[in-house]
């Protein structure tokens, strides 16, 4: 998983998921809206990812490639030895992040015949490198998501804004189909709507018009749109901000706000990228900076330090038993940077670790952790 991050753009990047060098300009702060539901109960957040073997995610070369949660061993989703991956004679090149998605050890793709005109959902079983057809269409199947068992699939008549499409679900074990509600798939002039991620029974929409883009989501049938609110987790209004630490130090604190409530509640300061899953909170802890190791030094005196110093920690949701998941001589840089590909599975989380190559950090590396046990596996690609 070689990826490689410019410094300057490392450290403006705007979202908790990934931050490899300081977390002075990552902010996410969202009012809350009327339409946002509180309760006291802290309910699983849901990824909607069926348990499995593997995680994915593509390499340098854009190759997809497949992550054992159990060994640690890394390899290509093409079950060729003799084959580049590269070529359009691998079945899976030039597939990218929204063309695939996996339910347990079963991978499926929506590639077009450019010959035919038509395009087809494809199933590809890990576990025996078969690969099956499970349906063609005229036309133009170019997404493909899922959500627990079931697939939602973008299907484009043509490949013109003024052609017909719609979303539709895909029930992998009935076999049956059903089109999303209007209100997403009839098109507003001038309006271009796509998924984002699926995630808590919502779907996220990323909407682009002339005045710019923004964020909607809906009920898993397409309805009840509402403008998103990243700040809703587990039934509950969460929020970060930057305030300095008792060492004057700007790092993240975690505050939520509970039903019947009006001022928030601190429940995590001092933190690094932090990712919700199921009923935990993983986070990475920022040290003080007497004893961040320097891993990067410039001729003008600047310095990048190590904030975290390996350390990952998990929290109950309301912010209680907070302790240390594991520790790692490991760069910690994220917890995913694919929106369609969570680096989630069962008991398992991803870790994108890095290291710098000149001005740039490779993230070559990912930790694969128990969120239970805390025991990980590093691997190197």
């Amino acid at each position: 998983m070689k990826r490689f991050v410019s410094t300057i753009l490392l450290l403006s990047l705007l979202f908790l998921s990934v931050s490899c060098g300081g977390a002075e300009n990552v902010i996410t702060d969202t009012a809350i809206t009327a339409q946002t539901e509180q309760s006291t109960e802290f309910k699983p957040y849901k990824y909607g990812v069926t348990p499995g073997d593997y995680m994915f995610g593509f390499n340098s070369r854009g190759v997809i490639v497949k992550y054992n949660v159990h060994n640690g061993q890394s390899s290509y989703l093409c079950p060729d030895p003799f084959c580049t991956h590269t070529k359009s004679t691998c079945q899976f090149s030039g597939l990218g992040s929204h063309n695939y998605t996996s339910v347990g050890n079963t991978v499926y793709y929506v590639k077009q015949d450019s010959e035919t005109g038509k395009s087809a959902l494809y199933a590809f079983d890990i576990g025996n490198s078969e690969t099956k057809t499970v349906f063609t269409r005229d036309g133009m199947m170019t997404g493909v998501y899922a959500y627990e068992k079931r697939l939602l699939v973008l299907w484009l008549e043509k490949f013109d804004f003024e052609a017909e499409r719609y979303y539709f679900w895909y029930d992998i074990k009935t076999g049956k189909t059903e089109k999303l509600s209007d209100e997403v798939n009839v098109m507003k002039p001038y309006e271009t709507r796509f998924v984002y991620y699926i995630r808590d029974d919502r779907i996220i929409w990323t909407v682009h018009t002339p005045d710019g883009t923004s964020y909607k989501s809906t009920d898993l049938k397409g309805e009840d749109m509402r403008e998103h609110d990243f700040g809703y987790r587990y039934g509950n209004y969460y929020k970060t901000v930057i305030e300095p630490t008792d060492d004057g130090q700007d790092a993240f604190s975690l505050y939520v706000t509970f039903a019947g409530e009006t001022e928030p509640k601190r429940i995590l300061q001092g933190a690094g990228p932090i990712l919700f899953y199921e009923n935990k909170i993983v986070y990475f802890g920022s040290i003080p900076e007497e004893d961040q190791k320097i891993i990067k030094e410039y001729k003008d005196g600047r310095v990048i330090r190590d904030e975290f110093g390996g350390n990952v920690y998990v929290m109950n949701p309301d912010g209680s038993d907070a302790h240390l998941l594991f520790h790692t001589d490991e760069l910690l840089c994220g917890t995913t940077d694919d929106e369609h590909h969570p680096l989630v599975c069962g008991d398992y989380i991803g870790i994108l670790t890095g290291r710098f190559k000149g001005d740039q950090i490779a993230m070559d590396d990912i930790i694969i952790a128990n969120v239970n046990t805390g025991e990980f596996v590093v691997i190197h690609d």
